[in-house]
């Protein structure tokens, strides 16, 4: 079972120099990279996000959020990269929603996005940099 422990926000852009009224053609982009604590089965995800305008508008989202998770004996790699990103992603949501409201135009509520299982691709663990928590 992978759990959320906490989160925190690196970077949030937001340009919005559209012209009121212009609609826009957004596409999202999004890497999700998880760095694993195999020890203490604790797992480090870190989510970069852009929503940007397909016909070349002044307006983009850019975030950088961190992610601590733990998990259990047995999970396996694949499960936990999209176990955690499927709780980390309705934060992302949520924010852009909350950024976009705020801005003075209408809510923005990006599509629930799912990891395919299949598509992630293992490597070497980072090494760990001596903190005692990576959302410090």
């Amino acid at each position: 079972m992978i759990e959320l422990k906490g989160y925190k926000i690196n970077s949030l852009v937001f340009d919005n120099k559209v012209k009121n009224g212009t609609q826009l053609k957004l596409s999202n982009q999004v890497k999700y990279n998880v760095n694993y604590i195999e020890d203490e089965n604790r797992c480090v995800g870190i989510l970069n996000f852009r929503v940007s305008d397909a016909d070349m508008n002044p307006f983009e989202i850019r975030i950088e959020m961190v992610a601590e998770f733990t998990y259990q004996d047995g999970d396996e790699k694949p499960d936990i990269h999209t176990g955690s990103f499927d709780q980390l992603f309705p934060f992302v949501r949520q924010i852009i929603n909350n950024v976009t409201t705020m801005s003075g135009m209408p809510g923005l509520l990006i599509p629930i996005m799912k990891l395919n299982r299949a598509s992630v691709a293992l490597g070497k663990p980072k090494e760990e940099d001596g903190e005692s928590s990576p959302l410090n």
